[in-house]
């Protein structure tokens, strides 16, 4: 499995807890207190201010996070505790436990379709942090039939279907996403590096010019550049790719991954 699958996924992953829940799944919160309480299944914005207090907590100190989410279920806290309870589950590193009972919570819930395809996804997210793609695949199917108009669920899906290997599947749903949204980034760069599998590097660096045009320091592309120019012999520009991505982002998995390839690559090479 791609190395830029893995590590992009992980970034992923973590990033989308702090956008997933009954405020704004996949966007910002909403304008007013009435639509806010019509688009989080009936909460107010007193309760909607503790559900998001709730998911800080829970990203910064699991620990309490979770007790104090558990103690807000009991006292009646309803679907969003029990979604703050899985998101500390999740930052505590139990991610098979926090997809059972993402799994739960969306065949319980009563919220609207996007909510519920927001907890399936997020499930999705779990189980892949799990290995268990095979569960990731299920739910994230399940959140397409309920929003299919929403290109990062078919990401998400891709994202699966690429660390099981499955490429072609893979590019099949970053297609769907892309005719959502042409200059989705995410979905054109998994499947330029889909394709760089397959070894069609033509249209994998199509894919990755198109992006770089439009956002020169995005580092996953970048990372996936060198990976290509690496391929077709070109190394000097492969290590200027990769020591950008380090400079750009050093400390990050895609950093770390981008100093393992020019370590693997000096060593081929012979150079210091």
């Amino acid at each position: 499995m791609s190395r830029l699958f893995a590590t992009s996924f992980l970034a992923r992953a973590t990033g989308l807890l702090y956008l997933a829940g009954f405020v704004g799944i996949y966007g910002a919160g909403v304008p007013s207190a009435k639509a806010q309480t019509e688009s989080n299944g009936g909460m107010t914005q007193e309760e909607s201010q503790q559900y998001r207090d709730c998911i800080k907590l829970a990203q910064l100190k699991p620990e309490d996070g979770f007790e104090s989410a558990i103690a807000w279920r009991d006292l009646g806290g309803g679907e969003p505790a029990r979604h703050c309870v899985a998101v500390a589950l999740i930052s505590l590193g139990k991610y098979e436990e926090a997809a059972t009972r993402l799994d739960a919570l969306a065949k319980d819930s009563t919220a609207g379709p996007g909510v519920v395809a927001g907890m399936l996804a997020q499930a999705g997210q779990a189980w892949m942090m799990a290995d268990n793609l095979e569960f990731a695949w299920r739910d994230q199917s399940r959140a397409l039939e309920l929003v299919p108009n929403n290109p990062q669920l078919w990401v998400d899906r891709a994202m699966a279907l690429g660390l099981a290997g499955q490429y072609w599947e893979a590019i099949d749903d970053l297609n769907a996403a892309l005719d959502l949204q042409p200059d989705h980034t995410e979905a054109l760069i998994y499947r330029a590096s889909a394709w760089r599998l397959l070894e069609s590097y033509d249209l994998a660096m199509t894919d990755i010019e198109q992006v770089l045009n439009r956002e020169p320091q995005n580092v996953q592309a970048l990372f996936e550049r060198g990976k290509l120019h690496q391929i077709a012999g070109d190394n000097d520009l492969a290590r200027q790719d990769w020591l950008t991505v380090i400079e750009l982002s050093n400390g990050t998995p895609v950093a770390d991954a981008a100093k393992a390839n020019i370590e693997k690559m000096d060593v081929r090479t012979g150079s210091d």
